[in-house]
């Protein structure tokens, strides 16, 4: 009786606690899932790792690193993203990992999942059309786990477009950014990310088309520009977000409100007189022409590219807290 009180007593400790090249370590796992948790150093530690990675080695093709040798990588997709899918097995190769699993229409109700997958490998990827059930899920894991896309979030995507600004100004303090396009959950996470780095960001999602829907985190980005000293500006026109801006980020839309966020090459031009590079998040429709999408300064491809990169860095950071330098 004694012994089963003494089990009792410790079995939380026993449940979070996770070896490491054979050391007991007691450290919680680094979860992403949502950048509300996060802080600038934080952001700033995983897009330098990755920048640095990609300095290294400009092309991973062939290439097998030792650093997650023995690591199993998991992915539980309630929607399936192809795209983000091949960023986390290319990434998960990259770093030695041996194996990448995909497990497709997971249904969230079970809390205790979080606790069984996570018995059975060393990270774990989540793609769903819910956000809250990823966090009951984290909570019950014992190792990473990194939310790639929600409703609330599209985080590698928002990582890998801000890694490209970097890439571009070395920074992005003082940076306007505009995004025009439908709400979208990657506004929600340049939302965050903007004013958590020092950027301001103004934004066109609203339209008669879209029943007037506002981003989900606008109120979240409005607390935090307080803090920082930045803005976060809702704008009822296309000259409006465009003004000053250096960064534009163009979203995907539906057939029907493509001409409502429609942008040109001219209304850019018309706009900004600052240096300036676009992005468009894709998928891409009738928002957005060949003259735009091709253009010299558009750095689309580049963040696409930068997604394993990402992916890379994340998980080198979660699982063995591993920062390339």
């Amino acid at each position: 009786m004694k012994l089963f009180r003494s089990v009792k007593r410790f079995a939380p400790l026993i449940a979070q606690t996770r070896y490491v090249q054979g050391r007991q370590c007691l450290k919680r796992p680094r979860h992403l899932i949502c950048f509300k948790q996060w802080t600038a150093p934080m952001v700033l530690d995983i897009i330098k790792s990755a920048i640095n990675l990609k300095c290294r080695y400009g092309d991973t093709h062939g290439k097998r690193l030792d650093i997650l040798r023995n690591s199993k990588v998991m992915i539980l997709q309630e929607v399936n993203e192809p795209i983000l899918n091949m960023a986390v097995s290319k990434a998960a190769t990259f770093l030695g990992a041996f194996d990448v699993n995909i497990i497709d229409h997971l249904v969230w109700d079970k809390d205790y999942f979080g606790k069984v997958f996570s018995m059975m490998t060393d990270v774990i990827f989540v793609a769903t059309a819910t956000h809250m059930c990823v966090q009951r899920f984290a909570d019950q894991s014992s190792v990473p786990v990194l939310c790639m896309r929600s409703r609330t979030h599209a985080s590698i995507q928002a990582l890998s477009t801000v890694m490209a600004i970097f890439e571009e100004y070395g920074t992005m303090k003082t940076l306007n950014v505009a995004y025009i396009g439908a709400p979208h959950p990657v506004l929600n996470s340049y939302l965050l990310l903007c004013p958590m780095l020092g950027a301001n960001i103004r934004f066109q999602c609203c339209c008669k088309a879209t029943g007037g829907v506002c981003p989900l985190l606008s109120k979240a980005s409005e607390t935090m520009t307080a803090v920082t000293r930045t803005e976060s500006k809702e704008c009822d026109s296309l000259q409006q977000a465009l003004c000053n801006a250096s960064v534009i980020i163009s979203g995907p839309t539906s057939c029907k409100s493509a001409k409502e966020f429609k942008i040109s090459l001219r209304d850019i031009e018309k706009n900004t007189p600052c240096e300036w590079i676009f992005f468009h998040t894709c998928p891409r429709g009738e928002e957005c022409d060949d003259d735009l999408f091709h253009h010299c300064k558009a750095r689309t491809f580049n963040s696409f590219e930068n997604m394993h990169y990402i992916t890379a860095a994340l998980m080198a950071n979660a699982v063995k807290d591993i920062k390339f330098k």
